[in-house]
């Protein structure tokens, strides 16, 4: 599965060494997984539904199930325009340097490892700073939701950062 990383010189030049079929395959599911979020994203942001319509969508909800429509309506007032500004920018941020990190090590150059790590931290820092938390709480049904929630985000970031990790032999400065 894994391919040597010499540099052979042939009398055309010196010769690239192969990207490992792993890495190539770890790069691919970060672009899916950067396009999808991209476009989770770009929908949330134009395709908004209004004030108006989310109270109808609340008031709808409260004929079939008044404890869900508790939570949408918390959601829907815990949110204000710059903490959700400031949400989607940092994923957009987010997005692009784990994407360009990724573009990065396709090409062998460890420092897309750095760029890529970056990019998966960044979505803390907007939990910390409460970029859009308070509905994700509040819609979520509490704390300890939300906890497995960003749990399960930060297993999946720490395993794909390892996997990277382990190809780092194979890139190049």
């Amino acid at each position: 599965m894994e391919t040597t990383t010499n540099t052979f010189t042939t009398s055309d030049g010196p010769v690239t060494p192969a990207r490992p079929q792993f890495l190539s395959v770890l790069c691919i599911l970060t672009w899916i997984m950067c396009g999808l979020t991209l476009v989770s994203t770009l929908w949330g942001v134009f395709f908004q539904p209004t004030p108006e319509e989310q109270y109808e969508n609340i008031e709808k909800m409260r004929e079939a199930n008044p404890e869900m429509a508790d939570k949408m309506e918390a959601a829907y007032e815990a949110q204000s325009n710059s903490n959700q500004t400031v949400g989607i920018v940092l994923n957009m941020i987010a997005l692009a340097l784990s994407a360009y990190g990724a573009y990065m090590m396709w090409q062998l150059k460890r420092t897309g490892f750095y760029l890529y790590i970056a990019g998966e931290i960044i979505p803390y820092l907007g939990f910390l700073t409460g970029g859009g938390s308070e509905s994700m709480l509040a819609m979520m049904g509490g704390p300890a939701m939300m906890a497995v929630a960003i749990g399960a985000m930060l297993l999946f970031d720490l395993v794909f950062i390892i996997l990277y990790g382990l190809n780092l032999k194979h890139m190049r400065s």
